[in-house]
């Protein structure tokens, strides 16, 4: 579990579809994952701890188009609470 694998999560996908994720960072850290907008509950993950540092898996053929600006999102996130991620930051 140190390693974080216990964490992994398999989404089933098609060609042209869209997978969101969305993160809330509060007192109870949340991810939540959204295929076509569709939210995928069964798969969120509740009250984790420490840096969170997104990976992806594809197949050889497969082509992945990260979006990380809001303004191009497809799809908003479920709630306010979500917000866009943030850096991490030392305090000095």
């Amino acid at each position: 579990m140190e390693d974080g694998t216990a964490l992994m999560r398999y989404i089933s996908v098609t060609t042209g579809d869209t997978i969101g994720i969305a993160v809330q960072q509060s007192d109870l850290p949340m991810l939540q994952f959204l295929v076509n907008g569709e939210l995928l509950s069964e798969i969120a993950i509740h009250r984790f701890r420490g840096t969170v540092y997104p990976a992806i898996y594809i197949h050889e053929g497969y082509t992945v188009v990260g979006i990380f600006k809001e303004s191009e999102f497809r799809e908003l996130s479920p709630h306010a609470r979500f917000g866009p991620l943030m850096a991490a930051r030392g305090i000095i």
